[in-house]
């Protein structure tokens, strides 16, 4: 399901998006591919879709799987709702809604991993969507600086390990320096552009290990929001950037995007309580009571693994 943060048995759909919990209302998809959508009710407001959005996860939590796909179908959140759809035995309302957030966007990298649609890999629809996906991918794409795309792409996989502490940091942290080394010469050359080449040159700095570093990460991400308003992973990078950078100068964080494991167990890193959920919103990151319950659920699967 996506959103900012996953663990535990909530993880796979819960972080897809590393980033867009609650998106914006999008198009319609076209007819020919899902006949329900062409009577799609009025568009919920940002704090509906909000409140629609922290009932679908509390269902999904409580293995109300059907529940929870028609809540996120309420919030206008398809992939989530294919999640659920699929978690509740309902393969054709999944893949209806697997169709959508893929037109919705291509940003869908880590879909064919997602354990939460493991019980549709064996439906021959499953590889069409899959192409799907990989052909307004590549359409999105056609758009973009294709390198920053490329340097985006092996950032992600240097991170797709089961867990963070597989990660060879040793591999990793020099292939980290020098993509953000290319990426400056790329945006001092202009060859960002699009909103998304922002978006992937912000990405790229947000995995830096200064606060100057991740405050570079912020302005990108700033400057891809800027270029398309209905960025929301772009604002919410820019919000996690902020808190991140925070963090690192041992100061309380603005939006609660930031966890930190301290003696063994997850904690949502110390949040300054002036910071309303109606401020998180405007940079599409979930209330805090949701992050709260995502570390619940990391520190429950951290037992369950001992």
């Amino acid at each position: 399901m996506r959103s900012t943060a996953r663990r535990g048995s909530w993880t796979p759909c819960v972080l897809l998006l590393a980033l867009a919990c609650a998106p914006a209302p999008r198009p319609a998809p076209p007819a020919s591919r899902s006949p329900a959508a062409t009577t799609a009710a009025p568009a919920p407001s940002r704090a509906e879709r909000r409140a629609l959005h922290g009932q679908a996860v509390a269902a999904y939590d409580q293995r109300d799987f059907a529940g929870c796909a028609a809540l996120f179908e309420r919030a206008r959140d398809p992939y989530s709702a294919a999640c659920c759809h699929a978690q509740a035995g309902n393969r054709d309302a999944a893949f209806a809604a697997l169709a959508r957030a893929i037109d919705d966007t291509g940003r869908l990298q880590g879909m064919a991993n997602d354990s939460d649609l493991g019980s549709l890999h064996g439906d021959p629809r499953w590889q069409r969507e899959l192409d799907h996906l990989a052909a307004v991918a590549a359409e999105r794409r056609r758009k973009l600086n294709p390198e920053l795309a490329r340097l985006y792409d092996e950032d992600q996989a240097d991170r797709s390990a089961s867990s963070y502490e597989k990660i060879d940091w040793t591999v990793v942290t020099p292939r980290d320096e020098a993509r953000r080394k290319r990426v400056d010469e790329i945006v001092a050359a202009g060859g960002a552009v699009a909103a998304d080449d922002y978006y992937h040159a912000a990405m790229v700095y947000q995995h830096g290990n200064s606060p100057d570093e991740i405050q570079r990460a912020h302005d990108l991400a700033v400057m891809a929001a800027e270029r398309d308003a209905n960025h929301d992973a772009a604002r919410w990078l820019a919000a996690a950037a902020e808190d991140r950078k925070l963090m690192y100068e041992g100061k309380p964080q603005k939006w609660g995007t930031q966890y930190k494991k301290i003696d063994g167990k997850w904690v949502v890193w110390q949040v300054d309580p002036a910071i309303t959920d109606d401020q998180r919103d405007a940079w599409n990151v979930p209330p805090l009571a949701e992050a709260e319950a995502t570390v619940a659920r990391m520190n429950a699967a951290l037992n369950a693994n001992k």
